[in-house]
């Protein structure tokens, strides 16, 4: 995916694979094998959307029947004792045989134990927390994004589940890759973990096979069954570089119309993964952390993104037409910070946010038009809002670009009657780009050392004097 040097740093990567057999000698770290231990709920359970008083629970059921009953039930104790809720539910083909619940009616800040049933088993126990109302003191999350499969093993996701002072894990986008096994190219499956199905994800059986062949990963079954995740998505969940009308690698003659992926796309989301449902399949929404924070979640990708440019110089880099968010979601976003009366202000947001100087790499990628650079005017726009407004103490959390960064959250960082490197002044929250789960970082591409060298580059004071740390 990468166009030139500093695009290595930005999006994700076509790699090929050169692969002649899918056998298991082939494929001796393939870990999605299914464990008979917990059938029929080979993908385990889940949890996710948590709010003072309710938590959505999930799992699947593996069946050839054309429908199954599942019981569910809610406790606050792990031996399952002290039930607090249960139901039934019935679950078939239509929605591929996961089951979601909204759990209703609980109390805050605390934690609670939940199971399903069918066929005559029982799935594995799954563990949920609740959001505080009112007054905390301190809360932790867990921020993970860019989980390729192919690309590596999800043993940070372990690193979480080894934690017992998490309380909630936002997971910024990219949850799945719907790209293929790439043949014939540069061959870098030196750990033989295989995709299912090798062909891109593009209509609802191939979106629903990717979602199904990550969910049996016991790294990430296991996180799920320990924390409520709060989830978004960003372009590998439909195709790379994905925006409203389209995506780079959407090839309309050989996977249809892109409305249609879209739509299949979506619905597959909203099958697979524990988030609320919503008639719009939306995936904007906020969450409020006591009086301590407040969460917002956006969709820079599917609800108005505008088609990215190629360059920084085109004409149209500046022209207000061209969105990320769209003029409603920009309206929530910016009224909603505005009006909050939380301490901390929290985006969670796919690209990067702050801008990035790169001339001294490359003055035809000198910024990065995937990210909030290619969409100044809308920035500028939510910027000088929050600076009217004398908003502080936003944080903007970011995934994508499968490296580390952290920002002073500022407008014009060029401008020293604006902004002070050394005093704050300016200075309105931060932003924290978080590495990727398994997909590969820059110095997997070229050196260490020249990946070290580069980043030396970014971090010049007269170019980019708001960059606190990068890696």
């Amino acid at each position: 995916y990468m166009k030139s040097l500093f695009n290595i740093i930005h999006t994700a990567f076509i790699f090929g694979f050169c692969i002649a057999a899918a056998n298991a000698t082939d494929y001796p770290n393939d870990r999605s094998i299914l464990d008979s231990t917990i059938q029929p709920f080979y993908h385990g359970v889940a949890s996710g959307d948590p709010l003072k008083d309710r938590v959505i629970i999930w799992t699947r059921v593996t069946t050839d029947q054309p429908s199954v009953q599942v019981k569910w039930r809610m406790a606050k104790d792990s031996a399952m004792q002290s039930v607090i809720a249960q139901g039934l539910t019935t679950t078939d083909a239509s929605r591929d045989y996961t089951v979601k619940m909204d759990v209703t009616g609980l109390e805050p800040d605390t934690y609670y134990y939940y199971e399903f049933e069918a066929l005559g088993r029982y799935s594995q126990r799954g563990r949920t927390k609740t959001l505080p109302d009112g007054f905390v003191g301190n809360f932790r999350i867990a921020v993970v994004n860019c989980s390729n499969y192919s690309f590596g093993y999800f043993n940070a996701y372990d690193a979480v589940t080894k934690r017992n002072d998490v309380d909630l894990v936002i997971h910024l986008g990219d949850y799945i890759y719907e790209d293929g096994l790439r043949r014939g190219v540069s061959a870098i499956d030196t750990i033989k973990r295989r995709t299912f199905p090798e062909y891109d994800a593009f209509d609802l059986v191939s979106y629903r096979q990717r979602y199904a062949w990550y969910r049996l990963d016991p790294s990430l079954r296991n996180l799920h069954q320990q924390f409520p995740m709060v989830v978004i998505w960003d372009d590998h969940e439909f195709a790379n570089n994905a925006y409203k009308d389209g995506a780079g690698n959407h090839q309309e003659d050989k996977e249809g119309s892109w409305e249609a992926r879209k739509a299949q796309a979506r619905k597959v989301y909203f099958e697979w993964l524990p988030i609320a449902d919503n008639p719009e399949e939306s995936i904007i929404r906020k969450l409020n952390y006591g009086g301590l924070a407040e969460i917002f979640m956006l969709d820079e990708r599917a609800e108005a993104r505008s088609k990215q440019l190629e360059s920084p110089t085109d004409p149209n880099l500046f022209n207000k037409e061209r969105v990320m968010l769209g003029e409603n979601q920009a309206a929530w976003l910016t009224q909603g910070i505005e009006q909050s009366s939380a301490k901390w202000k929290i985006i969670s947001n796919q690209v990067l946010f702050s801008e990035l100087d790169a001339h001294k790499l490359s003055k035809k990628h000198a910024r990065l038009m995937d990210s909030w650079d290619g969409y100044p005017m809308e920035r500028k726009e939510m910027l000088d809002s929050f600076y009217s407004h004398g908003v502080k103490n936003i944080v903007v959390i970011t995934g994508d670009i499968h490296t580390s960064w952290a920002f002073d959250l500022v407008q014009n960082p060029q401008n020293k009657n604006i902004y002070n490197a050394k005093t704050g002044k300016g200075v309105i929250g931060a932003e924290f780009v978080t590495p990727s789960m398994s997909s590969h970082n820059l110095d997997e591409r070229v050196s260490k050392g020249f990946a070290k060298f580069i980043a030396s580059l970014l971090r010049g004071k007269k170019t980019n004097p708001h960059l606190r740390f990068n890696d």
